[in-house]
Formats: C-alpha cells, sequence, structure tokens
C-alpha cells in the first residue's frame, strides 16, 4: 500500500507544484518529501513511517520539522516554511495522540507543522488536524485528505485550530 499511496501522493501534489526532494536518508523513517517554493510562500510535504510509534511524540516532531526545514531550505524569520506531515505507522490509532495538539499555534517565521495527518494501517484509519492559514494552505490540505481517504477511513471531524 505504501508504494501505492506515495505515488498517488506525488502525482496529485505535483498538480499543485510539488516537487519530490531527492537525498532524505537523513531524515528518519522518511518515505516521501516534496517541496514547493515560490516567491512568497515555501511548503513541504514529508510522510513518514515509524516502525512503531514513537515514544515522545512531541520529541519526534521536533527532529522531523528541523530535519524537513533544513532539507527544503528556509531562511528564518525571513523566509519560514509550512510542513504538512504525514505519518502512517500502525498503533497509532491506539495511542490517543491528539493530531490537533501538535499543529502550530502562530506563525514563528520560522518551521511550522500545518497539518498532521496519523495513518494507521492496521486500523484502517486516519485522523487530522490543520493549523490557522487555511486561504493559502487549505487547497494543499484538502488535496492530501483527498488521496489519503483512498487508503484509510477519515476521522468525521478534521479539527482545525
Amino acid at each position: 500500500m505504501n508504494d501505492e499511496l506515495l505515488s498517488d501522493l506525488a502525482l496529485t501534489m505535483t498538480e499543485h507544484g510539488f516537487v519530490r526532494v531527492d537525498g532524505i536518508a537523513s531524515i528518519p523513517d522518511a518515505l516521501l518529501l516534496l517541496k514547493r517554493q515560490t516567491w512568497n510562500t515555501n511548503r513541504a510535504i514529508v510522510v513518514v513511517s515509524p516502525d512503531e510509534p514513537p515514544a515522545d511524540f512531541r520529541a519526534y516532531l521536533r527532529q522531523l520539522r528541523k530535519r524537513v526545514a533544513f532539507k527544503c531550505g528556509f531562511f528564518p524569520l525571513v523566509w519560514g516554511i509550512g510542513i504538512q506531515v504525514v505519518i502512517i505507522g500502525p498503533g497509532l490509532a491506539q495511542r490517543g495522540i491528539d493530531p490537533a495538539r501538535h499543529v502550530a499555534r502562530f506563525d514563528n517565521q520560522w518551521a511550522i507543522i500545518q497539518n498532521l495527518f496519523l495513518a494507521d494501517p492496521a486500523a484502517g484509519t486516519c485522523q487530522a488536524a490543520r493549523t490557522w492559514g487555511q486561504y493559502i494552505t487549505g487547497k494543499f490540505q484538502d488535496a492530501i485528505s483527498e488521496v489519503l481517504s483512498g487508503y484509510f477511513q477519515l476521522a468525521p471531524n478534521e479539527r482545525h485550530t
């Protein structure tokens, strides 16, 4: 399923101007990294698949955010980056992780997680949360949701913070 999902996601997001980033071995558990850079926006989509849910989820996301930001290019306080994170892993549904607790509450002009998808292949479900800024990134988040809905049952009330 992962190869087909990754292919579908990459193809769909190419239609939105995203390109594949190669050399992602420095990003733990990364399966796919896409970026979209324009004169006024800097966005990334990363798909990771840890063997098991991280023990310290917040620390895992902090490290992931940092590595994605540096790999995709950003300039703190001048040209930040908004990251859409997709985590695919067995057992995520049972961990009780609330994705809304892990998306940015404000733009710090550095690297922020704008959207977090938690997909559990064992349960066949996916939870998601979005941050503010729907006018700029909503279409990207909608496209990711659409692709994931072909593989997972999305939670009915995607949360916006």
